[in-house]
């Protein structure tokens, strides 16, 4: 019985338990987006391992039975053995997975999983900008910024320039108080740009390019004036006062219309055919009355200049008389003329005060010789500065009777010479 039971225990051996791995490949996952001037490169990186358990437990039981049976004088033994076996199989891996098994297995999974994609996008944005096209930066003290000097583009991504009105974006930083270089800035919505302007000191930033004025250069106060009262009567050759009958429809002629002239103080554009004074007749901006000499056809003289001389209504010019300018219409005293002509009459006076020495402007009511008001026609001179229409008439003039109005070619030296 021993030996039997040692051989059964020597058939039941422990079972061998093999561990096997189970190994995923590394998996990488690379997506490159190109875009303009970016990169972006993203790097997805899975490592999976599975480790596999196997754990095998033996249970053997033995049971042993013996019976008797009892024969004719013998006895036979019947032995019954029982065995029984109880094997248990543990897999795990990264997923837990249990298996029961009666025997020995060895499982290996391998995955292989490659991806690779690329994704490239190419952005472009255009810009939309401002553009100033710059035809005057220079001024002067106190002067005003003239919208005509810029004009104002609408650059589109494709670049092509949209004009803008000037109702369309706002000029901003202009401020002629202070000499210097000074930044404007022009904005349209969102869209802003600059540009530089210089703002000069009538003294130290002027500089004369007419060589009419030449010996002006450098010169200011009563020198300047002295100057310029010798540079305008130098080469003067007038006209008479019937002469001018047919100059001043040149002179003062419609820009729009050849066969017209413009009058003074209502502005009119009418016939320019001299009809004896029935629809136009020759104002004297500095009163005829208050002049020296009088006023006839055949004469040249101070009533025959035509730099004082401007078409004018009849009727207009009855009613303004003799009468000072001033800033309000006095009956008997005082005429204030439209604000479009204010710099043109302001400039006239200056240059008679400057051609005849005899006369002068004052601040008072005038007398032979004189008129006014002086100061407001300073005022006059910054508010309505010099334009086309005045630098044409003092180049016609100059085509008759060779003098020049330098408060037209030169606004500067009235500040030069008066403060």
């Amino acid at each position: 019985m021993n030996n039997n039971l040692k051989k059964i225990t020597a058939f039941l051996l422990t079972l061998i338990v093999t561990v096997a791995f189970i190994g995923c490949d590394n998996v990488t996952t690379s997506t490159t987006v190109d875009t303009t001037g970016v990169t972006t490169e993203t790097t997805t990186r899975l490592t999976t391992q599975g480790e596999t358990t196997l754990t095998t437990q033996g249970e053997t039981t033995l049971t042993t039975q013996e019976t008797t049976v009892t024969t004719t004088g013998e006895t036979t033994v019947t032995t019954i053995v029982t065995t029984t076996e109880t094997t248990t199989t543990e897999v795990t891996t990264t997923e837990a997975t249990t298996t029961e098994a009666t025997t020995t297995e060895v499982a290996t999974t391998e995955v292989t999983t490659t991806e690779s994609t690329t994704t490239e996008t190419t952005t472009t944005e255009g810009t939309i900008s401002l553009q100033v096209i710059v035809t005057n930066a220079d001024y002067t003290l106190g002067d005003s910024f003239d919208e005509d000097s810029i004009l104002v583009n609408l650059i589109r991504p494709n670049g092509t320039a949209i004009p803008l009105n000037s109702t369309n974006y706002t000029v901003s930083g202009f401020d002629s108080t202070v000499a210097g270089t000074i930044t404007i800035t022009v904005a349209y919505y969102d869209y802003t740009t600059t540009f530089d302007v210089n703002i000069a000191d009538p003294i130290d930033g002027l500089v004369i390019t007419m060589e009419y004025y030449f010996d002006a250069q450098g010169l200011s106060g009563s020198g300047l004036f002295d100057e310029l009262q010798t540079i305008v009567n130098n080469g003067f050759q007038g006209v008479t006062y019937g002469e001018a009958r047919y100059i001043l429809d040149e002179t003062d002629a419609d820009p729009t219309n050849s066969n017209n002239l413009i009058l003074v103080y209502l502005a009119t554009s009418i016939s320019n055919v001299w009809d004896y004074g029935v629809t136009w007749n020759r104002e004297h901006v500095w009163p005829q009355s208050l002049l020296p000499g009088e006023a006839k056809n055949s004469v040249v003289n101070t009533c025959s200049d035509l730099q004082n001389l401007k078409p004018s209504n009849p009727s207009e010019n009855s009613s303004r008389s003799n009468r000072y300018y001033d800033n309000v219409s006095v009956g008997g005293l005082s005429y204030e003329p439209r604000d479009e002509v204010k710099g043109d009459v302001a400039r006239i006076l200056l240059y008679m005060i400057t051609m005849y020495n005899e006369l002068s402007l004052v601040n008072s009511t005038p007398g032979y010789l004189e008129m006014g008001l002086f100061d407001v026609l300073l005022e006059w001179h910054e508010l309505d500065p010099v334009d086309a229409f005045e630098r044409n008439r003092n180049d016609i003039i100059y085509s008759y009777q060779h003098n020049r109005n330098p408060y037209i070619d030169y606004p500067e030296f009235v500040e030069i010479i008066w403060g």
